[in-house]
């Protein structure tokens, strides 16, 4: 393993956190938000130097980076970074320790979005708001790139299903590809939430509203956490999110069709075929639960991006039953985007080898294959999605046992697991706010691993990993 360079991607990471805070830092002073200010520049003047200075004090390694470099820094990534991004949150929990801000940090990187500090993001410090869309975007960015990169070389979990035209494995070493895909990530969410705030504004939101919603929806996440409790300002801005949803659930894949004007490659393609699907038949449902069909189909559209927008009066959402609500979370979104849950194209591929195992009961001596996005899937790649649902369903076992142990009720350890493993903040929401220190910890742990998509920490686990 090539722990020099790794360090220094990660000193890297601290030096471009650095510049955010200092960002923030100047929205702080902006409002006069002394404290905050003080906060950013604290965290700046930590992560900034520090991660400069190993930067300067270290050369740049010879040695050829491979896969699993890039899955040692994505682990390192989602456990040490929120240790400076939660710094700024320690003015509003000063008397909690720090695990609550780590929460905090961890909760808005991962864009979960599920908050434990009292009140409605509105009504912190602006600049608080601005720092928690800033963590936002940064992990969204991450996830989009780690997804494409990373998990795309190590094939974790499935059937190829984070191969796409933006990475290819270079010759020379693993990291020389990963800023073509980071800065391609970075440059879509960016220009994307900067045009919805634009809409959104224009539509009549307030500008801090506009920020908070248009950051969460391209982020597939809950920049403000009462926006799952608060209806939209009106019918227009509806629109604009209803559309910034489908572009964040969707992610890169469908947005390379467009972008290469292959505009009937996109109509169908198989992930915007099942997001379609999916969403016609959990409207359904939540019809049938006794919600008109147009809100049943924005709360379902909100859902599955994991991001818990509310579309539309949320009041009447207390008559969704709670194996409805989960169930569009679980599904999630595609593979190249930052939203949770398991992933359209892992069930569109177990659906397939489900179909294919029924028509051999009619033909035993047949032979059944199936393609995925032109590519031909094998035994081994469909043990892959299997080998990924048992982590799945044994992670939710787990930590519905862990929760429970740290003395929340049954409903609430379900809804809490479900909603940290795939990183969706509005059915964390309905939990205990007061969560003791085990259930916050075990919920940490279940967001980064939704994140890390449960089978690839696996791997780290042995101190093999690490001595490689």
């Amino acid at each position: 393993m090539n722990h020099l360079a790794i360090i220094r991607a990660l000193s890297f990471l601290l030096v471009i956190l650095s510049g955010l805070m200092l960002i923030s830092a100047l929205v702080a002073l902006a409002y006069r938000e002394v404290p905050q200010a003080i906060a950013f520049l604290v965290a700046g003047c930590v992560s900034g130097p520090l991660g400069g200075t190993v930067l300067l004090l270290t050369d740049v390694p010879r040695q050829a980076t491979r896969a699993i470099d890039g899955l040692a820094l994505a682990v390192l990534f989602w456990f040490l970074v929120p240790l400076f991004g939660a710094i700024p949150f320690l003015p509003l929990t000063v008397e909690r320790g720090f695990l609550v801000p780590y929460y905090e940090a961890v909760s808005c990187l991962t864009t979960t979005g599920q908050t434990l500090i009292p009140g409605a993001a509105p009504d912190w410090p602006a600049s608080l708001v601005f720092w928690r869309g800033l963590l936002h975007m940064l992990g969204a960015i991450a996830s989009i790139t780690i997804a494409a990169t990373v998990f795309s070389a190590l094939n974790l979990g499935g059937p190829g299903i984070h191969r796409s035209r933006f990475f290819t494995i270079p010759e020379t070493s693993f990291f020389d590809g990963v800023p073509k895909v980071l800065r391609a990530s970075a440059a879509i969410l960016s220009v994307t939430g900067g045009l919805l705030i634009a809409l959104l504004a224009l539509s009549g939101v307030p500008p801090m509203q506009a920020f908070t919603d248009a950051i969460s929806v391209v982020t597939t996440g809950l920049v403000d956490p009462g926006a799952a409790e608060r209806g939209p300002a009106n019918s227009i801005a509806v629109v604009w999110l209803s559309v910034g949803l489908l572009v964040g659930t969707l992610g890169l894949i469908i947005l390379d069709h467009v972008g290469h004007q292959e505009y009937l490659k996109a109509i169908r393609d198989p992930e915007w075929l099942a997001l379609l699907g999916s969403l016609a038949f959990i409207s359904g449902l939540v019809f049938l639960a006794g919600l008109p069909y147009l809100q049943g189909l924005g709360w379902s559209l909100s859902s599955l991006s994991t991001s818990g927008l509310a579309l539309s009066d949320p009041a009447r959402f207390d008559r969704i039953p709670l194996a409805l609500a989960l169930l569009p979370v679980l599904i999630g979104g595609s593979a190249l985007s930052a939203a949770g849950g398991i992933k359209l194209a892992r069930l569109i591929v177990l659906s397939r080898r489900v179909s294919l195992e029924f028509i051999q009961l009619g033909y035993r001596g047949s032979v059944q294959t199936f393609s995925f996005r032109g590519r031909r899937q094998s035994e081994k790649t469909i043990m892959g999605v299997w080998v990924y649902l048992v982590a799945y369903i044994m992670a939710t076992v787990l930590g519905i046992l862990l929760l429970s142990l740290a003395g929340l009720p049954f409903y609430d350890a379900l809804r809490a697991t479900v909603g940290s493993l795939s990183n969706a903040g509005h059915i964390l929401g309905g939990t205990v706010s007061d969560m003791p220190a085990l259930a916050q910890t075990g919920l940490i742990l279940g967001m980064i691993l939704g994140r890390l998509e449960v089978v690839a920490l696996i791997p780290v686990l042995s101190p093999t990993f690490w001595r490689s």
